[in-house]
């Protein structure tokens, strides 16, 4: 019973740190969806950085305790000080960076801090504010980081065994080649693209498992991959509103 009474009370004493980074990051998301002019396959990209969660969800929470554990050793700790602390807190993460970073960077940090607190205080007051936060938001956010917002507009294309040609009026999002090998072979291949707007553009190539795997450059527009293992990899062409053509062509030998 002492037991369960203790995890009861560790429960309840954790949902508002959760509503708090819950809160914060869907905050963050909001603001940062704005300022990126509505792009949801940018933002969903970035959304998919675990330093990022790991700054609400560990930093911030792991901050909020230790502040709550000085407020209850140090009783002169009021409000206001304890508000003074989580700015602090958000100047402090950015200290290893160099001072223009704690300045600059900082400044956000105490911001999202600031309403870090905000969504713990709130969640005391109002219960449906705290699960609002708690569960539904990053429910919300995951869903988000795990859909493929990419567009494309006008989309034709062409496949063969060791090529792909791709024509577009529009092309804004990601589009995945891929190409099996086997453990050590070497995948050479080609990426040439065709910029009729002035649209931003790139690739990559990533294994099995969604990292990012090294390219040898051969030539202005020739790369090396050497597989690690069996499997499929996938060369990822990316466009930014970017209007016109790719042609990716591929070779795999030992």
């Amino acid at each position: 019973m002492f037991l369960q009474k203790n995890i009861l009370n560790a429960i309840s004493y954790v949902k508002p740190k959760l509503t708090g980074a819950g809160f914060s990051l869907f905050i963050f998301f909001i603001v940062f969806f704005i300022a990126a002019d509505f792009d949801l396959y940018g933002v969903s990209k970035d959304l998919n950085n675990p330093f990022l969660w790991s700054i609400f969800y560990g930093y911030g929470i792991i901050c909020s305790i230790f502040i709550d554990l000085l407020a209850v050793k140090i009783p002169k700790i009021t409000g206001t000080i304890k508000i003074a602390f989580y700015v602090l807190a958000g100047y402090l993460i950015f200290l290893p960076f160099g001072w223009m970073m704690v300045i600059v960077g900082g400044t956000v940090g105490a911001l999202c801090s600031l309403v870090f607190y905000f969504g713990t205080y709130m969640a005391r007051k109002n219960v449906f504010f705290k699960y609002i936060f708690a569960i539904c938001a990053p429910f919300i956010l995951c869903i988000i980081l795990n859909t493929d917002f990419t567009v494309k507009k006008d989309w034709r294309e062409w496949k063969r065994n060791s090529s792909y040609i791709a024509l577009f009026d529009y092309f804004h999002g990601e589009h995945a080649i891929p190409v099996y090998a086997e453990k050590g072979q070497t995948i050479t291949f080609s990426v040439k693209i065709q910029n009729n707007n002035g649209g931003g553009h790139g690739f990559h190539v990533l294994n099995k498992d969604g990292d990012v795997v090294a390219m040898k450059e051969v030539d202005e527009s020739t790369y090396q991959i050497k597989a690690a293992e069996k499997s499929i990899y996938h060369i990822i062409v990316t466009g930014d509103k970017l209007k016109g053509s790719f042609t990716v062509t591929w070779d795999v030998n030992e």
